[in-house]
Parts: C-alpha cells; structure tokens; sequence
C-alpha cells in the first residue's frame, strides 16, 4: 500500500516513489499525476518536480512535456545486457570467493540466508519485497567478502529495468521454488570448492526469469516493455545456460 506523509519532503516523495516503482506498485507506462502527488504528500509542487526529475535520471519515470510524467517502460534489451554483465562479473566474483576458500562461519550465514528464502517460500502469500531482499541479500554476500561491496552497489545502481523485471517475474510465475533451488546449486558448488560450472549454474539462475516468463514477457505484458530490438539475438545467446 502506497504510503503518505504530511508536508512530504523532496526526499520523503522521492524515496516513497522509488520504491514504489521498482517493485510494480506503479505499473510501467502508468502516469503519475503531480497533483495526485502533491495532495497525497501534502507537498507544495516545487518538491514534488523536484522528485519527479531525480527519478527520470535514474530512469525510472519519463517526463514528457504537455503530456504529464510517466513511469519508464522496461528496456528488455538493456535487461539482456545487464545480466549478460552480471554473469561475467559475478560468475569471477564467486569463483574468487571459493577460491578464497570461506571458512565454516562464512559458509554457515550463507546457509542461514538460504534457509530463511526456503521459509519465506513455504509461506501461502509470499511477501515479494522481502523475499527480494534476502535474494539480493545472498548475491551482496560474496561481492562483500571479495571486498567488492562497491562493485556490486555500481550494479546496483544500473539494474533499474532489471530489478523491476525480477519483481514482474516473481508476481507472474511464482517459480520460488526455482529460484531457490538455484541457490542451492550454487551453494553446492561453493561448499564443495568447485568453480568449474560456476558460469553456467549462475547463467542459468540471472536468465532464468526471463525463460521463466518466456512468451508472457511480449504477450501478456507488452504494455510494460519498449520493443525489444535485439530479443532474437539474445534468446539465441543464452541458450548456451539450459542445453
């Protein structure tokens, strides 16, 4: 549910929005009206455009002159593209960390994370933020023990199509089990000290969403995306994760 907020700041409405945005509240293509805004924050208009414009540099709205502000459609190309980068960076990140060989302690917050994922889906209602959370969680785990914390905020910072498709992903198919199998997977190998299947477990579980959502991406959800120029090239690519 939306939240509100009494003479709403620049920062209070920004940061509401945000997250309204990354995970689906406000539906790609949907228009935010600024007066909507600016009664619900009980913001004069000035911190409301204010906002408005920080959330266009991040990509997340559109701001269309004479036409109003709209929430960005999703660049499925550009989401190709980022997980085509975070399998390469991360896929040597994780090979680093069993290298490093983590003692018990580490391997041991790791299973606990895994743990509370298998919980969390076992649940009727599956709460999508949270489970995000511990998800996101679980991959900062081994950029941080690498000392690569600054990497994967840069990550972070240029997944905005992509952490908003995950949040499509896991309200249209509802694969937990999936994803959570896949950490499995890769906490095998870590336990284990293997690096050889790394690349391809891990390719498997960041293009997994969008095999998961296969035709749906286009079909039922079309509104959400840009057309896509490149989807024949990638879907080719990847199939190199699931022979």
């Amino acid at each position: 549910m939306p939240e509100t907020a009494q003479n709403g700041t620049n920062l209070d409405i920004f940061s509401s929005l945000k997250h309204e945005l990354l995970d689906l509240t406000i539906k790609p293509g949907e228009q935010i009206l600024e007066s909507a805004v600016c009664e619900r924050f009980g913001s004069s208009r000035p911190p409301v455009r204010a906002a408005f414009q920080r959330l266009a540099d991040l990509g997340l709205v559109d701001i269309l002159p004479y036409k109003g502000v709209y929430a960005s459609l999703l660049d499925l190309d550009y989401i190709h593209q980022m997980i085509h980068m975070r399998t390469k960076v991360e896929g040597q990140i994780l090979v680093d960390f069993i290298n490093s060989k983590p003692d018990a302690f580490l391997l041991e917050e790791l299973e606990h994370n895994i743990r509370k994922q298998q919980i969390y889906i076992s649940q009727n209602d599956v709460n999508i933020n949270e489970f995000y959370s511990l998800d996101s969680e679980m991959h900062a785990f081994w950029f941080a023990a690498c000392k690569c914390s600054g990497i994967w905020n840069l990550i972070q910072q240029q997944e905005i199509h992509y952490t908003r498709f995950r949040m499509l992903d896991f309200v249209a198919t509802q694969k937990y089990e999936q994803i959570v199998g896949n950490h499995l997977e890769l906490l095998e190998e870590i336990k284990a000290g293997r690096t050889e299947s790394i690349d391809l477990i891990l390719g498997k579980h960041l293009n997994g969403g969008l095999r998961r959502m296969g035709e749906k991406v286009l079909k039922e959800y079309g509104q959400y995306f840009k057309p896509p120029q490149d989807q024949a090239f990638w879907m080719e690519y990847t199939k190199q994760y699931f022979s």
